[in-house]
């Protein structure tokens, strides 16, 4: 299942994966919150762990082991339903965070925390829409952005700073993604040119480019 969500990230902005994330794997909770120190937060499922020594750079994934083993059982990527979107969700998000950094870090480029939860949020609605185009599933489809960038809920231990760093994603990839369903069907090769450009940007240039487009 990672291998294949690492994959579809992949091919839709093609980049090279750098890594298989399976190899920087963890999926014990205590283990996550020893490396991560305050970085983890209570009862989450996910988190990518970062640390810098210089140019050195350690990377890991929190994946809680019961999300994985639920997400496995379902196969979304076979038949998605509704009810397995959180899991995918949580998943995809992590594999987001870890692709961008790699590839940032291969173009010797940082990346900011804003910039990583946006294309995050991003990556969630283009990979979840594209399985439900993919499996003719026009009503999951059409209610996708209103359950990802809609109805959406923040952890209660995010401080002030991270609060606001989240609602300005999720408002900045729903401004994106609005309308991106439609492109999809109608023309996929355009509309994966444009997400491609999208990727390659910088935060400022991503931020004026959404600025640009109409509410």
């Amino acid at each position: 299942m990672l291998a294949r969500l690492q994959q579809q990230l992949s091919d839709i902005y093609q980049v090279d994966r750098g890594y298989d994330v399976r190899d920087f794997l963890i999926t014990d909770p205590t283990l996550a919150r020893q490396l991560g120190r305050d970085a983890v937060l209570t009862n989450t499922e996910e988190t990518l762990l970062l640390a810098e020594d210089g140019e050195e750079l350690a990377l890991s994934l929190f994946l809680d082991e019961a999300l994985l083993e639920r997400l496995e059982t379902a196969d979304p990527l076979g038949q998605l339903r509704p009810e397995q979107l959180d899991d995918l969700w949580k998943v995809v998000e992590g594999i987001s965070h870890f692709s961008c950094v790699v590839w940032k870090a291969s173009k010797g480029r940082r990346v900011s925390l804003l910039e990583l939860e946006l294309q995050g949020e991003i990556d969630k609605f283009v990979c979840s829409i594209l399985l439900a185009i993919g499996q003719s599933d026009i009503d999951v489809a059409n209610r996708m952005h209103g359950w990802l960038f809609d109805d959406v809920s923040f952890h209660a231990e995010l401080d002030a700073e991270q609060l606001a760093r989240y609602q300005a994603a999720n408002d900045y990839a729903a401004r994106f993604c609005r309308g991106l369903k439609d492109q999809l069907i109608a023309d996929d090769k355009l509309a994966l040119d444009g997400l491609r450009r999208f990727y390659r940007l910088q935060l400022a240039d991503k931020i004026s480019h959404i600025h640009s487009q109409a509410w």
